[in-house]
């Protein structure tokens, strides 16, 4: 009778492990995991879109979206950290029904692609974001090329499951972050960004480098269709921007407005021309200083290396007191401007940058400036 009862027990602890093994491998079966694409939105912080992670699960009756692009206006010296680089983002969770509320509200339309993952897969990466989600681990330093919330889930995709790196033909980085303002009816913030932007920004980037913004990890897992197991689009009917190119239209007016007032012999056409040297010098100077900062100071690796620096300086806003005090110290300044904006031109085809045809326009209205300070000196020489 020992002898049976104790094979009976051993016959119903290797049932009961064998239950508890099954649940353990099956539990997680229950997971569903969705990448969601969101459309861009107005405002600037949304013009590229934005990516989240969708996790359903059903056994304890959770649906729940993981947001790497969440930030606190709030934050003290919020303008100044998020130019410097070092303005730290982190990782929010919320209900699928309230985090689609938002873009239904703001017509923002939401594409989800349902990901076909493994049990193992699931349960490595739900971990990883639980992990995520624990103290100190939420904040990281935001970088809108290799750090954002895009890359944040691309590289949780990438680490937890084999992704066919088949490329979607992204040019360089410059490309892609530019053009999403001017498709987005932004096209003056699309110049400000593309004045910002080093020779860093125009690599092109690697396979695994090319998903950085939202609708580009999009285009990678359509390419990867063994990784989709249903795609749906939510429409909320927001009205579409028109692209324009703005900008280049208005650069190219202006510059003929100030050539033609600088030839024009008259009262007011000279008095507009010397309005717009003083103009165009201290809007060239701010935004120089900008571009100084970016360039030089910001974490910002993006900005690096911008040989825009070379044409658009601060020392536009040291020509302007020079304009009133001496001419001839005015010349020496117009002299290095023209110099050195003629030797880029000269040589931008061998710069590891690319100048858009906008920014060729600025530069040209800066050579024009340069030859006015030029000019200057010379008529108060002959005198």
């Amino acid at each position: 009778m020992k002898k049976l009862f104790f094979f009976i027990v051993i016959i119903l602890g290797f049932f009961g492990a064998t239950k508890a093994q099954t649940q353990d491998s099956t539990k997680n079966t229950d997971l569903r995991f969705s990448l969601l694409t969101c459309d861009a939105g107005d405002d600037l912080y949304t013009i590229w879109g934005h990516t989240a992670i969708r996790v359903i699960d059903s056994a304890h009756h959770t649906d729940i979206v993981y947001n790497y692009g969440s930030f606190d206006f709030n934050e003290p010296n919020f303008i100044a950290k998020f130019l410097k680089g070092d303005l730290l983002y982190f990782i929010s969770a919320d209900t699928y029904q309230n985090f689609l509320y938002e873009y239904q509200y703001y017509g923002r339309d939401v594409h989800e692609q349902v990901l076909n993952l493994s049990t193992i897969e699931k349960q490595k990466w739900q971990e990883a974001l639980l992990v995520n989600m624990m103290g100190a681990n939420r904040f990281y330093l935001y970088n809108f090329i290799t750090d954002n919330c895009t890359t944040r889930i691309k590289d949780g995709l990438w680490q937890h499951t084999p992704v066919n790196n088949t490329s979607i033909g992204v040019a360089s980085f410059r490309s892609e972050v530019v053009s999403a303002p001017y498709q987005g009816g932004l096209p003056w913030i699309g110049l400000g960004i593309d004045l910002l932007l080093g020779a860093v920004a125009d690599k092109k980037p690697s396979l695994f480098q090319e998903a950085f913004l939202p609708n580009l990890l999009y285009k990678k897992l359509v390419a990867n269709p063994s990784l989709v197991l249903s795609t749906q689009h939510l429409s909320f009917h927001r009205s579409t921007a028109t692209p324009n190119n703005t900008p280049f239209y208005v650069l190219v007016s202006l510059l003929l407005v100030y050539v033609f007032a600088s030839k024009w012999n008259t009262l007011v056409t000279q008095k507009l021309a010397t309005l717009l040297d003083l103009s165009i010098a201290f809007i060239l100077g701010i935004g120089g200083c900008i571009v100084w900062y970016m360039s030089q100071i910001s974490l910002h690796t993006a900005c690096h290396e911008n040989y825009n620096l070379i044409w658009l300086h601060p020392l536009y806003l040291l020509a302007i007191p020079m304009y009133f005090i001496s001419n001839k110290w005015t010349g020496y300044l117009g002299w290095a401007f023209f110099i050195a904006i003629v030797l880029l031109m000269l040589t931008s085809y061998w710069i590891p940058q690319y100048f858009s045809g906008s920014v060729i326009v600025l530069m040209t209205i800066a050579l024009f400036l340069s030859i006015r300070f030029i000019k200057k000196s010379r008529n108060a020489r002959f005198q």
